[in-house]
């Protein structure tokens, strides 16, 4: 679950895919669009999913 950090409403990554679909940059921009009240919040970027793992291991 993502929570919009705008309106404190709560989705999934496909109802935020759903608001995407007029977008043209709807597929890789990793950011993830709140059904709610538009607000666009952006992703997890890889490097920090990484560096999340690798300090996981430790």
């Amino acid at each position: 679950m993502i929570k919009c950090s705008f309106c404190g409403y709560e989705f999934t990554e496909e109802e935020s895919k759903k608001s995407c679909t007029s977008c043209p940059l709807n597929k890789n921009c990793g950011k993830y669009k709140c059904p709610n009240c538009g607000y666009e919040i952006l992703g997890k970027s890889r490097l920090f999913s990484f560096l999340n793992k690798k300090k996981g291991r430790n």
